[in-house]
């Protein structure tokens, strides 16, 4: 199976299930499974529990970026694994610290990763307001899953690339204050890079979709709860 489900994202598409700030996926991609960003706290592991998802039995886990809402949830990932006496290797930037946490193994990322022949990682820097900024992405198959894409769309798009012939994007667009053009100009750019589906999740303008659709592309918008197949 290649798929993947909303943990955590800024808003709620089934009864039960709640909604915060933030961002988290559960991927299954063939026999691996992988957690991608904790959200801001508990969230993620409660909504997992509801929808009957198994995060104890996540091969490993991928932190995109150092900031709370993509990473305020480690904690509880270290309980989850703790609880089945089993560790969970988390692959992560600069940045963030998981000394003191049992159950996880820190694994830094300072370059392109592969972590299978078919699952990589890559890692795009980008300067805001507290900073550089260092960012995983998520290459499964020819999906690119990203966190917030603080480095930009493009910029995100042509690195993975570079590695794999990528035809979906799921994920953080970090596309709130571009203007209309730029949003035009962007979508123009996202199809001329071959891109055909984008679902757009946390930290996502939903202003950009229809300029996303006006290119061709199939755009979702990904709710906690959905699940999508990759």
């Amino acid at each position: 199976m290649r798929a993947f489900a909303v943990l955590s994202s800024n808003c709620a598409g089934r009864q039960g299930l709640l909604a915060e700030n933030g961002l988290s996926l559960y991927i299954r991609f063939d026999d691996t499974d992988i957690i991608f960003d904790t959200g801001a706290g508990s969230l993620f592991s409660d909504n997992a529990e509801f929808m009957n998802l198994p995060l104890h039995k996540a091969e490993l886990a991928v932190i995109s970026h150092a900031h709370p809402d993509h990473c305020g949830g480690i904690p509880v990932l270290s309980g989850i694994f703790s609880m089945v006496s089993m560790c969970c290797k988390v692959y992560h930037p600069e940045g963030i610290e998981l000394a003191g946490l049992p159950a996880l193994r820190s694994i830094p990322v300072m370059k392109k990763t592969e972590i299978s022949d078919n699952i990589r990682l890559i890692l795009t820097s980008s300067e805001t307001e507290t900073g550089p900024l260092q960012e995983l992405s998520l290459i499964a198959g020819n999906t690119l899953f990203t966190g917030c894409g603080h480095a930009g769309l493009m910029k995100i798009v042509k690195t993975a690339k570079e590695y794999s012939m990528i035809d979906t994007i799921a994920g953080g667009f970090h596309n709130f204050n571009m203007s209309v053009n730029e949003m035009k100009q962007n979508a123009q750019a996202t199809v001329e890079a071959g891109i055909k589906r984008m679902v757009l999740l946390h930290c996502s303008s939903m202003r950009s979709v229809r300029y996303f659709e006006d290119e061709g592309i199939d755009v979702r918008i990904g709710l906690v709860g959905n699940s999508f197949d990759i």
